[in-house]
């Protein structure tokens, strides 16, 4: 039996379909917050290809991890007047029996104790390397502009 988790997500959409979905996100978040102010205005994330390599070296090194999930943080509450990043924290996701959509591994196992690039107090597993944009965007693209 095939593990959903684990078949390929990638989907390749057209230029035109990217750039309207980046818009209604943009619409749709400016009309919900009620935001005045196009550069506060969250439109993505930048994750470094060193970042990704190493978070695939985690995957390849133990066969039971399925993929990573990320999720929507942010910094500071629904304060204004200090700058406040939305960004998506990341989490590596194992497979399990009991968990159909795999479970969230917020702590390093003991498989991967050894690969570890830091010493946290915790062990937490939780990455968040992701820079937003604005800041880290092309202002060029139609993805950012449309």
């Amino acid at each position: 039996m095939s593990n959903r988790l684990t078949e390929p997500t990638r989907v390749i959409i057209p230029v035109d379909m990217a750039i309207n979905r980046t818009k209604n996100w943009r619409d749709f978040v400016t009309n919900v917050l009620q935001i005045k102010d196009a550069r506060k205005l969250p439109k993505g994330v930048y994750i470094s290809k060193t970042d990704i390599e190493d978070l695939a070296a985690y995957c390849k090194a133990d066969p039971t991890i399925a993929g990573v999930r990320t999720y929507f943080t942010l910094e500071n509450g629904q304060e204004e007047v200090i700058k406040n990043e939305i960004k998506f924290i990341m989490v590596l996701v194992r497979e399990s029996e009991t968990h159909p959509f795999g479970e969230d591994l917020l702590y390093v196992p003991d498989s991967l104790k050894n690969m570890s690039n830091t010493d946290t107090i915790d062990d937490s597993n939780v990455f968040d390397f992701t820079r937003p944009c604005p800041d880290c965007c092309d202002p060029t693209s139609p993805l950012f502009n449309s």
